[in-house]
């Protein structure tokens, strides 16, 4: 029984939290899964790694600078714009 929860913790986890990431990064889940299930520090590799294009729901980009900010961010980090309901204001 000891074996499975080590297992599951080592290499499972691990691969659910990367495949997660990815779904949400626009990226392929089940290839980061793998990589974080054998090499967990894939996950903060995962975890900088910003997406190139919008992902509706999880990132979009800011309508005055171009780059991408996080879905529930309100102002721009890169050049402080409000963006609020993808509506400009």
């Amino acid at each position: 029984m000891n074996e499975i929860i080590f297992i599951l913790l080592v290499f499972a986890l691990p691969a659910a939290i990367g495949f997660k990431m990815a779904l949400s990064r626009g990226k392929n889940p089940l290839l980061w899964g793998f990589l974080s299930a054998v090499f967990p520090f894939f996950i903060i590799v995962l975890y900088f790694d910003k997406p190139k294009h919008e992902i509706t729901g999880h990132f979009r980009k800011c309508a005055k600078c171009g780059e991408i900010i996080r879905w529930k961010d309100s102002k721009c980090k890169y050049c402080g714009f409000v963006v609020l309901d993808s509506k400009i204001i």
